[in-house]
């Protein structure tokens, strides 16, 4: 996996150097001392071995005979990374349970900010299974299927767009392109005021947002809602569907659609429509085959090539 990281073994120092020792993670029994941001660590080898295929591949190196030591344990410092994020890891490590604690229903920011450490680290040490549970929480959320975003949509999901937003420079940093899809659909919801002032996405995704709202609201004109935005009665109506239904939307309703679009809601009320039977089972294939047409298309509508494309990116 791209930007998988070594840890930094330390320079040849005085072993007396004073770091901060961690109240909960610094073990008397620990064989290695870990320091971050002048933190120390006292953990155990194996354990950090088991998890992750880059510290197991740094101990596989044959030690020199003089190695810093602290505490009287071999020492290693781990440079760029956040306290908090590796705190956030050693939990999970030392604790089965600690996943638990994120629930069903728990809402999206507490989500993220569980998640967004232990993601970034497990990501940049190679702890796969760790890595692999953070983004199947992810995904919960942010589905890469079209059953998955039905499931979603049917959950009343809650999407606040002050947090969607974190999760794609997130999504980006940590190679989980299977979120972006959703989440930049998402962000097309949000006015364009906010996008353009948001301090979180970088201008590149505030420009991909902008020009995503455009083209989803030409899908759902064209593939998803034509029933509901220019209606015309299927080649074998009878009874007179075109006269009976109104031909337009209030302007109104035209403007908010418009400004948040949203092809990939499935419609279900057909019955308040009153159409004939040929025209609402035109209408009902219409509207299936259109939302798995904009469902297929939603990558490429944000640059993010397809599908496949996004699979073979998160696996490599």
């Amino acid at each position: 996996m791209d930007g998988q990281a070594s840890p930094t073994k330390s320079r040849p120092a005085t072993s007396d150097i004073a770091f901060a020792r961690h109240p909960e993670f610094y073990f008397t029994d620990g064989s290695i001392v870990i320091i971050v941001e002048r933190t120390a660590f006292r953990v155990h080898q194996s354990i950090l071995a088991r998890h992750s295929d880059v510290f197991a591949a740094l101990w596989d190196v044959p030690q020199p005979r003089k190695t810093d030591l602290y505490d009287g344990c071999p020492k290693v410092e781990l440079q760029g990374d956040s306290l908090n994020d590796f705190v956030d890891v050693m939990k999970v490590l030392y604790d089965v349970f600690y996943f638990d604690k994120i629930k069903h229903d728990t809402n999206l920011s507490s989500l993220i900010t569980f998640i967004a450490g232990i993601l970034r680290i497990s990501t940049k040490y190679s702890m796969t299974d760790i890595r692999n549970k953070c983004i199947s929480i992810i995904q919960d959320k942010f589905p890469s299927t079209l059953k998955g975003c039905d499931d979603v949509l049917g959950r009343g999901v809650q999407y606040v767009p002050s947090e969607i937003v974190r999760i794609i420079p997130l999504a980006r940093e940590t190679n989980v392109p299977k979120v972006l899809p959703w989440a930049f659909y998402l962000c097309t919801h949000i006015p364009v005021d906010e996008i353009l002032a948001n301090t979180v996405l970088e201008w590149r995704d505030k420009a991909l947002c902008l020009a995503g709202k455009e083209r989803l609201w030409e899908m759902q004109k064209t593939l998803t809602h034509t029933f509901l935005l220019d209606f015309k009665q299927c080649s074998t109506c009878t009874t007179g569907c075109q006269m009976r239904l109104p031909r337009n939307l209030k302007l109104n309703d035209i403007e908010s659609i418009r400004d948040s679009p949203h092809p990939l809601q499935e419609y279900t009320d057909w019955k308040s429509l009153m159409l004939c039977v040929k025209c609402q089972q035109t209408f009902e294939s219409q509207h299936k085959d259109g939302r798995e047409k904009v469902w297929q298309m939603l990558p490429s509508i944000f640059h993010l090539g397809t599908w496949d494309d996004i699979c073979k990116d998160q696996s490599a």
